[in-house]
């Protein structure tokens, strides 16, 4: 998935002109979606406020797989077979323990924060308009947080193989290295500023009293977006990054957060490019993706 998205985003950044319509049209969505001629395209496109079933889908799954940690972990209750066979067929029979328990819980329990919070915005805050996005990138959704979630889960201690250096038990003492405790620090970060522009983008299509007003797309101001087209994107990538800064040595997450920052950092740039083009006076100081760089 990774390597598809930088390829296209290289295609389209670059050579889009030299590209059929039907792809440009699959890979562009929301407010800079294909403007010229439709196709059958049109077919397998679904509401962009499809976003909403993404985190019931996460919030659901990821509060059993928290579950199933927390029974492992505190309860001694082994994992069923059945699950682990599941996962040799997921994740490969060759798969090991590559975290402890303390760390396969915390990162869950951060992730579930962040899914659970995204849950409550896209259905009390956030203000989605009627534009449309491919099935594909629907369908890639609702992947990336069943293998993210499931990424977690595979190679902790009491769901692979059975390790001798770590035990499915928690403990503190795990806790005390600097990745558990600036991870999660770094992590809150982008956390709260992400919440926090989530509610600056949704107040643009309200009046004062909550209601919505408009579908518009507006311009932005206040918080991160004072140095940044999309600090929500920016924000994502950072809590993805602190959560690989806590897994450091699992063997999956780091293709999760390179998905994730190809991702987020190709819809900042086509945001910021929409931005730039219909917005005559735009601030000089934002950047696409990185604060005082690009």
């Amino acid at each position: 998935m990774a390597s598809a998205i930088l390829f296209m985003s290289l295609l389209v950044n670059f050579f889009e002109h030299y590209l059929p319509s039907t792809i440009i049209q699959t890979f562009r969505y929301g407010k800079f979606s294909y403007t010229g001629r439709r196709s059958y395209i049109n077919y397998l496109e679904v509401p962009k406020r499809w976003f909403k079933h993404f985190y019931v889908i996460a919030t659901v799954y990821l509060t059993i797989i928290l579950y199933l940690l927390f029974s492992a972990y505190c309860l001694s209750r082994p994992a069923p077979r059945g699950l682990k066979d599941l996962f040799d067929v997921i994740a490969t029979k060759e798969r090991t323990v590559s975290v402890n328990a303390t760390t396969a819980a915390l990162a869950t329990v951060l992730l579930c924060c962040q899914v659970w919070r995204r849950f409550y915005e896209t259905f009390m805050i956030s203000v989605f308009s009627d534009c449309k996005i491919n099935i594909v990138h629907y369908l890639i959704g609702i992947a990336h947080y069943l293998g993210a979630a499931t990424a977690l889960i595979v190679e902790a201690p009491g769901f692979s193989t059975p390790s001798f250096k770590h035990k499915a038990t928690l403990s503190v003492w795990d806790l005390m290295n600097a990745r558990s405790i600036f991870g999660p620090m770094i992590f809150f970060w982008a956390w709260y500023h992400q919440y926090r522009s989530a509610v600056i983008l949704a107040n643009l299509r309200k009046d004062e009293k909550g209601t919505v007003v408009t579908y518009e797309h507006r311009l932005p101001v206040g918080g991160l977006f004072d140095r940044l087209s999309s600090p929500h994107m920016f924000c994502e990538v950072i809590m993805y990054f602190a959560l690989n800064l806590i897994l450091w040595g699992h063997t999956i997450w780091p293709y999760v957060f390179f998905w994730v920052l190809c991702n987020q950092c190709e819809t900042a740039l086509l945001n910021h490019w929409w931005y730039k083009s219909h917005f005559k006076a735009y601030p000089k100081q934002r950047k696409a993706f990185l604060p005082f760089l690009f």
